[in-house]
């Protein structure tokens, strides 16, 4: 995965929204379905999401440069966060479109809705699962926010053709069910939103970042030669990849030769260690009469 262009999966799931939105809108308004058309709708928003999702990506994998000696991964962050919001854009617009559908009854679906429904369920959570595998391998926040985009889709679709399905082989006065089901399930988006906007809105806070990896560079630092104990630790996230600062104590009566050439070998260790995900390291050397822990 790390040897993969992650932008590649923002270009397909882009794609393949715009082939499913294409999809939904054809067979809603020839099916006579106003959940799927709603859907389609939603889809197009995707489509957006996707692209926003994509470039991120390519600016996040850039290397840094003059302007960002930090690199360019809050770049993914920020496109994460916008992928979020367009979440929230899609569960209005599916809202608002069943709200006005239940007021304005309108004919029950043809049945071929159902097939073509369970084909685009399908396709969605095929595109889930591969998304969500690569934003684990990647600890990409913006794919996982993408996967899911997927993820909802698919239960919006769910939700839509249990409504078709009521609204279709229950018979008459049932016409409302699929809008009813639709005006739920943009309930189940905008939390699902929330709760995905959050790890990008932390990473752009520079939130600290979880104990666990503290405790491997606490491990890493005790393991390096000359170094007595970290004084402080200061971890945040830039996309895919850690920024550290740390201040490491040595031994007080050393050079400040010799105490530089710890802190190099703590930060060329911490460097190596790809499992770390840490491309940059700032250290800073302070004196210690401790003994070494």
């Amino acid at each position: 995965m790390n040897d993969q262009p992650r932008d590649k999966f923002g270009a397909v799931s882009a794609i393949s929204n715009l082939a499913f939105a294409s999809g939904k809108l054809l067979v809603g308004f020839a099916g006579n379905s106003y959940a799927l058309i709603a859907d389609g709708f939603e889809s197009i928003a995707d489509v957006f999401s996707s692209i926003v999702v994509w470039n991120g990506l390519r600016v996040a994998d850039k290397a840094p440069d003059a302007e960002h000696p930090y690199g360019h991964g809050k770049a993914e962050s920020i496109a994460g966060l916008v992928a979020a919001c367009a979440l929230v854009v899609s569960a209005i617009v599916i809202g608002v479109n069943a709200i006005q559908e239940i007021l304005h009854p309108h004919h029950a679906p043809s049945t071929f809705v159902v097939p073509a429904l369970l084909i685009i369920i399908a396709g969605k959570e095929a595109l889930f699962r591969w998304l969500i595998k690569a934003s684990l391998s990647s600890d990409s926040p913006a794919l996982r926010i993408e996967a899911w985009h997927h993820r909802m889709d698919s239960l919006t679709s769910i939700g839509v053709l249990i409504g078709v399905c009521i609204a279709t082989f229950a018979g008459e006065g049932y016409e409302v069910a699929d809008d009813i089901a639709a005006l739920l399930v943009s309930g189940l988006i905008v939390f699902n939103a929330y709760r995905l906007a959050r790890p990008s809105l932390d990473e752009l806070l520079d939130r600290d970042v979880s104990h666990t990896l503290s405790d491997q560079i606490e491990q890493t630092a005790s393991d390096t030669p000359g170094v007595v104990r970290l004084e402080s630790l200061q971890v945040r996230k830039s996309g895919s990849q850690h920024l550290v600062d740390v201040h490491l104590e040595v031994d007080g009566n050393l050079t400040v030769t010799e105490g530089h050439a710890i802190a190099h070998r703590l930060k060329d260790r911490l460097l190596e260690n790809q499992d770390l995900r840490i491309s940059h390291v700032m250290t800073h050397v302070e004196p210690s009469d401790r003994p070494r822990l």
